[in-house]
């Protein structure tokens, strides 16, 4: 099935439902979340190389530095980046908004909301067959310290995976990134496929491409490392080791792990929204008194990407929804941007 015919197909499959039946209430429509990926391969390009962020919502630092680089220049390579995986969790800021999405690659329902998307990201590895997936999280303290912690490591699924050698090149990352990060990486081994300690890996995005043929790592910052600047600065250091590996030169790449602050996009955002036919533009709070029965349709947001909206208190996988009123943040990422308040009047 090509792209075009597979993106029909899904976009059946994820019909949404309505709130109520449509009386005086206000009519609510949303645009899709987007699948977000960018491909960017330089002249002299030898290996393939994916970044995937945003798997779980709530992990800041991973989606922003795989953000940062899509506006790089590539000297040498080539790159395919999906930042925002789970995007309906990184507007929600939580782990998962319907589960967690990186148990969900082995087997997930049709009925699951995360069917699009898991099924979207599975469909884009298959096609770009990259040499190597980068996974890229935000765990829970210092593994370094803590045995039981995955934050400031390297997780692989063996030592060795059939003719992959997995610990060789984590082992290559640890020690050379070790020497610019105050706090160390550690590599964390789950031996998915020879116990069953974390029968869990299997199910996962690592675990899954290994069983497909496709090499593939973790990397997790520390949550607790004391800013999102030193998280983002992590996981380019440590991609920076991989892309050596890889034959990948990143121009610039040594002054975003400098100051990766500059490179993020701080514009404003502005939401497009059509009431009964008519488009406005908004890009600070509002309270909007509209006649019943009105139809507002959110059709896109101006800024950095990851701008979108969210309503509050309905179901954030619904698209269409009648009520009769509504709070709607309108976010870049995890942050609140502004609120248009929507009421019925007259």
């Amino acid at each position: 099935m090509n792209r075009r015919n597979f993106l029909k197909t899904m976009s059946v499959l994820s019909a949404t439902p309505l709130f109520a039946k449509k009386d005086n209430r206000l009519f609510f429509k949303f645009p899709r979340k987007p699948f977000e990926y960018h491909h960017l391969k330089a002249k002299n390009s030898k290996f393939r190389v994916m970044l995937i962020g945003g798997i779980h919502g709530n992990e800041i630092g991973a989606y922003k530095a795989a953000d940062i680089l899509i506006n790089a220049h590539l000297l040498k390579g080539e790159l395919f980046i999906i930042p925002r995986s789970n995007f309906t969790s990184i507007l929600a800021d939580v782990r998962g908004y319907n589960g967690d999405m990186n148990r969900k690659f082995a087997h997930i329902s049709k009925k699951d909301p995360d069917y699009y998307y898991v099924e979207l990201l599975k469909q884009a590895i298959l096609e770009f067959n990259p040499d190597v997936v980068i996974s890229m999280h935000d765990g829970y303290g210092f593994s370094i310290r803590n045995k039981h912690a995955w934050g400031q490591s390297i997780v692989i699924d063996e030592v060795k995976y059939k003719q992959f050698n997995l610990y060789s090149e984590a082992n290559f990352v640890k020690n050379h990134a070790n020497i610019y990060l105050k706090h160390k990486l550690a590599i964390i081994n789950t031996k998915t496929f020879t116990s069953h300690i974390h029968d869990e890996q299997k199910k996962a995005l690592t675990g899954w491409c290994l069983e497909n043929g496709i090499k593939a790592f973790c990397i997790e910052a520390s949550k607790q490392l004391p800013s999102l600047e030193e998280k983002i600065k992590t996981h380019l250091v440590m991609l920076r080791e991989f892309f050596k590996l890889y034959d990948v030169e990143v121009k610039d790449l040594d002054e975003m792990i400098k100051n990766p602050n500059k490179f993020l996009d701080k514009r404003n955002v502005e939401a497009n929204v059509k009431i009964n036919g008519k488009i406005y533009s908004f890009s600070n709070s509002k309270t909007i008194k509209v006649p019943k029965s009105s139809e507002i349709e959110f059709l896109n947001f101006n800024g950095p990407r990851g701008s979108f909206a969210i309503a509050k208190g309905v179901n954030l996988n619904w698209r269409s929804f009648h009520a009769r009123y509504l709070n709607v943040e309108v976010k870049n990422d995890y942050e609140k941007k502004f609120n248009i308040k929507v009421i019925s009047g007259v």
